[in-house]
């Protein structure tokens, strides 16, 4: 059953992570330091071999934590987008996912309160945003899709706005096809935000989806397995693939 004004809204936080031994810390703390108290983290180490596994175990025996984390070991590397897949598969359809990489941090200890208020509005079944980058840049404050691409399902030819943090009801995501999140019989090794988030942006194009201008994310920069640096031939490719497929129709109704 979908929240209602009676029921809080339930986060299921959703963190694929591979060799972040550096980060997982911050990226934990950002999670225990939020006010609002209804979420749920979903950690799974992809097979991590630098002692990401070790640590995010001890970390997570923070009394914070308690009855509220579930941590999955990989035995062998699956990707992002195949964890983020198997993972929110395994999730009651009526709670929000939030996609948080294991790299990354939530900016404030406001960010689950900010989403929880957007998603109040039982119209709203998906947001993304701004973000800020470690090392400091600029501000990275995208602008909203325009009226016009929402209308005419036109996310696959415009640029690619659904940025972090992006969150959506688990149930949008089960309703992808998972063959749409396969290349040659695999998840797709590089773009799987792309993958996921077209489908999603496309069934909820008639006014259920939401912009949040404020920053809530913090995208490491300064990681050196990021995908943009060591695969940037490979994740052209696969946007080019994407943006070629038939797009998905929208929903009247989710719930």
């Amino acid at each position: 059953m979908k929240n209602t004004k009676n029921s809080p809204i339930e986060f299921a936080i959703v963190t694929p992570s591979y060799n972040n031994e550096y980060w997982c810390s911050k990226n934990l703390a950002s999670i225990t330091e939020q006010t609002y108290p209804h979420w749920h983290l979903y950690y799974i180490d992809d097979a991590s071999n630098d002692g990401t596994g070790e640590l995010v175990d001890i970390l997570t025996q923070n009394d914070a934590f308690k009855g509220r984390c579930t941590v999955i070991h990989n035995e062998k590397r699956v990707g992002s987008l195949e964890n983020f897949y198997h993972t929110i598969h395994k999730i009651e359809p009526h709670k929000v996912i939030v996609c948080l990489d294991g790299d990354d941090y939530f900016a404030k200890p406001e960010t689950l309160d900010i989403l929880a208020a957007a998603y109040c509005d039982s119209d709203v079944w998906l947001t993304y945003g701004s973000f800020d980058t470690e090392p400091t840049f600029p501000d990275i404050c995208l602008n909203p899709y325009s009226r016009q691409v929402c209308e005419t399902r036109a996310f696959r030819s415009d640029t690619f706005l659904a940025t972090h943090v992006k969150t959506f009801y688990a149930k949008l995501f089960q309703l992808i096809k998972k063959e749409d999140l396969l290349l040659q019989g695999q998840f797709f090794p590089v773009a799987g935000d792309m993958a996921f988030m077209f489908p999603m942006l496309e069934m909820a194009s008639q006014w259920h989806i939401q912009f949040i201008k404020e920053i809530l994310y913090i995208y490491n920069v300064s990681n050196p397995l990021n995908d943009w640096k060591i695969a940037t031939k490979a994740c052209t490719a696969a946007e080019g693939y994407l943006r070629k497929r038939e797009a998905y129709k929208p929903l009247e109704k989710l719930f």
